[in-house]
This record gives C-alpha cells, sequence and structure tokens, in this order.
C-alpha cells in the first residue's frame, strides 16, 4: 500500500511568489486534507484522492480500486506475460496453418513483425506503436523479409497487408485468452489507388498468344476465355473438367464456380497431355506450377508489349472487358467470373473511346431556341421547326411513341441505359 498525502510539515511557508504556501500543514498527517493514493500494474502508474482523511478507509479505497483495476474494469486485467513471438508461434500452428490458405505468406509477415514486436511482451503493444510501425515501414527503416540489401520504402498496399496480419494475431489472442482487448482496434488502413485497368488491345492480345511457348500458351488461352485468375487455373485438375464443365475449386472467396466448357476451351485442354492428376503440371516438379510471372514477363518482351502496367492479372481484366463490351447482361458475367455483386465488376468494365462515342451519338437534343431568342440558328433542323413553341428541351428518338415525351432527365436517362 502506497497512501500519502500531499501537505507538510517541512514544507516552506511561503511560494516564490510571496503567497502563503497552501501544501505547508503544522499537523500533518494527522490533519483533515485527503489521503493520496499511488501504484502500479503492469508497468502503469495509477493515483487519485481517497477523498477522505481517514487513513483506514482510505486503505481500503485504495484496495478496491487495486481489485477493479486487477479485475479489468477499467481494461487492465491481470494477463499472462506472453511474448509475441512466442504467441506468433502459436498464432501459426494452431490457425493459420489449419485454416489459411495464405500461411505462407503469414510467416514472410509475421517474420518482419518480428523485428519491431519481437521483443516485446503482447500486452505491451499500443495502438501508438502500431502507428509507428506503419510509418518506419512507409519511411524504409525496416527490411522486409529475406531483404539482404538496405531497407527501403514499402508500398502502403504491403503495410495494409502486414496490418491485416497483425489484426489477425491480436483477434486470436483475445479470443483465447491472453489479451483483454486487441490494440489494433481502430487502427485504420493506409489509402491505396492501384486499381490497374489496364487492358490488352486485339493487336496486343494475338502478339502475345503468338510470343507464348506452348505450356504458357494454352495456360493465357484458358484465362483469357474463362476469366479466372492465375491460381485458379494452375491449380485446374482433370477430374475438375468433366461433363462438359469446369469447376474452379480454390477460389478466393472459398466458392466453387461452375462454367460450360466452350469448344476452343475444349481443343485447348485436348492438347495437355494427362500425366499427373493436373492439368498444368510442372515437368521438373510433376507439380503444378506455382508461378508463371517469370515466363509471362519474358513472352510480353517478345511480343513488344513495353508498358510496366501489364500483368499476368491483366488476363482477366481483358476478358471480362471483352464479355461486357460484347454486351452480355451483368449476372451472366458475374456466374462466369465468380464476383458476388455488380460494384465488384464494375472495375473491370473499360468502355473504349468507340463505345462511349457511340453513346453519346445513341440520343439527341434538340431545343427551339430561334423561337426563344427570335433569331434563325443554322444548326437547327428542319425538323426542330416543326416542334412546339417551348423552351424545354424535347427528347427525340427515346421512350415510348412519337406522341409521347418526357422532361424527366431520370426517366429518359434510365430508358438510355436499357438502349445501351
Amino acid at each position: 500500500m502506497s497512501l500519502k498525502k500531499r501537505c507538510s510539515r517541512t514544507a516552506s511557508r511561503t511560494l516564490s511568489s510571496g503567497d502563503a504556501n497552501p501544501l505547508r500543514c503544522a499537523t500533518s498527517p494527522r490533519c483533515v486534507h485527503h489521503w493520496h493514493y499511488d501504484f502500479r500494474v503492469n508497468s502503469r502508474r495509477y493515483r487519485a484522492s481517497t477523498e477522505t482523511a481517514d487513513k483506514h478507509k482510505a486503505r481500503d479505497i485504495e484496495a478496491r480500486e487495486r481489485a477493479r483495476i486487477l479485475e479489468g474494469r477499467h481494461g487492465i486485467r491481470r494477463q499472462p506475460d506472453i511474448g509475441f513471438r512466442e504467441f506468433t508461434t502459436i498464432y501459426l500452428r494452431d490457425h493459420a496453418e489449419i485454416h489459411k490458405r495464405s500461411v505462407r505468406r503469414d510467416r514472410e509477415i509475421i517474420k518482419t513483425l518480428h523485428r519491431f514486436f519481437g521483443s516485446l511482451v503482447l500486452h505491451e503493444i499500443t495502438r501508438h506503436r502500431i502507428e509507428q510501425f506503419k510509418r518506419e515501414r512507409l519511411l524504409g527503416r525496416w527490411r522486409a523479409h529475406k531483404q539482404k540489401r538496405s531497407a527501403k520504402p514499402v508500398q502502403p498496399a504491403t503495410v495494409n497487408r502486414e496490418l491485416d496480419t497483425l489484426k489477425s494475431i491480436f483477434s486470436k489472442a483475445v479470443e483465447w485468452g491472453k489479451l483483454i482487448e486487441s490494440p489494433a482496434r481502430g487502427v485504420k488502413r493506409l489509402p491505396v489507388e492501384n486499381r490497374r485497368t489496364r487492358i490488352l488491345s486485339l493487336d496486343e492480345q494475338r502478339r502475345l498468344l503468338k510470343a507464348c511457348k506452348a505450356k504458357l500458351r494454352a495456360i493465357v488461352t484458358v484465362a483469357l476465355i474463362t476469366s479466372a485468375r492465375i491460381g485458379e487455373v494452375l491449380s485446374l485438375r482433370w477430374d475438375q473438367c468433366q461433363d462438359g464443365h469446369i469447376t474452379f475449386l480454390r477460389t478466393k472467396n472459398g466458392k466453387a464456380r461452375r462454367i460450360p466448357l466452350s469448344a476452343t476451351l475444349a481443343a485447348v485442354l485436348a492438347e495437355q497431355p494427362q500425366l499427373t492428376a493436373w492439368v498444368f503440371t510442372n515437368p521438373r516438379t510433376g507439380r503444378p506450377y506455382v508461378s508463371v510471372a517469370s515466363s509471362f514477363r519474358r513472352a510480353l518482351a517478345r511480343a513488344k508489349i513495353t508498358t510496366g502496367d501489364v500483368t499476368i492479372h491483366t488476363l482477366r481484366h481483358t476478358a471480362l472487358s471483352r464479355m461486357i463490351e460484347a454486351g452480355y447482361d451483368d449476372y451472366t458475367v458475374m456466374e462466369i467470373s465468380g464476383h458476388s455483386s455488380t460494384r465488384m465488376l464494375a472495375r473491370y468494365a473499360h468502355p473504349t473511346d468507340e463505345r462511349k462515342q457511340d453513346a453519346l451519338e445513341s440520343f439527341s437534343v434538340v431545343t427551339n431556341w430561334s423561337h426563344r431568342t427570335g433569331r434563325d440558328d443554322p444548326r437547327q433542323s428542319d425538323a426542330a421547326d416543326e416542334m412546339p413553341v417551348t423552351g424545354d428541351p424535347v427528347w427525340v428518338g427515346v421512350g415510348g411513341p412519337h406522341g409521347t415525351r418526357t422532361h424527366d432527365l431520370r426517366v429518359a436517362n434510365a430508358a438510355l441505359s436499357q438502349l445501351s
């Protein structure tokens, strides 16, 4: 117990300003001034007034406050002193390796997190320290996993992935009783503006397919036809290509996706030797390809596609944009691509300039300006002279019968969206 009074018999009688010192008390501690408690729990200091001059009551108040803090009523319960490095081992073993497909990436991120949080006890990590981690990663003060050279600034998207893993670790710590509250709660992700809108033109698509070697050409063709992600294509098995359909099982959202087998797609699959359970097998390992990014970059160089914004995921953008440009409805495209909402599908819709021009020319607005101004407008057609004298625009070729007109732009725009 640590109780004390702020007054003192030995304090000076006056302050430097010449005023009387209010803390001087000739009868302290047997005076009417209140007792104050002062103690620490988990390296955190707690001090306040007991609002009583009775020392016995002050001791009871201090004991109750200490118990309340230890029981967690102030959000700081007595917590096990488990280190961050130790708990991440438990996290990987009991959660990530069982439930997450990204466990390999999680291991790499955790090694980076160890450089910043590895020496700390789990409940010593604060929200401010996490914000410092974000700042120092952006400034390039901490090296990434397997990075031998000096640290370099990383992209906000990389920091967000590391932050997501850190939040998952703290969430499991709370769930398993190792932590009272996650310090990462309320820590915001960094804004990221890296959505690629690049699609291949028809000429680039032909050059790329011509530049690809046999196995890579088949993989690229399947991706362009099905709009599947490259991971879904590389993990495709022969037992998923049956009864005139292809079933993608290892999808991003975890839901199986079944699409019909087209004639072109069937011809591509028929050319692949069925040596193993996988459609695209690496002959050196006998296992499916892990990545074809290096081969894809070499094919881009041979095809003379030199812009750096073309990646393997551009194939998915291109395939979906082709379907939408061809006029297929959103729900048909969503069944093929695996998107759960039209909002997610919208980022793949990249109308060409010709398509935009056609949309702009799909209607005409004729306004009888000559009747309003008293001047003849040479740009006005003969049909406009036969229009009723009004200053409001009349929509031609949109809506119902010729005699039905509407001045509500929302109705007209709705009709235009149906026509386009």
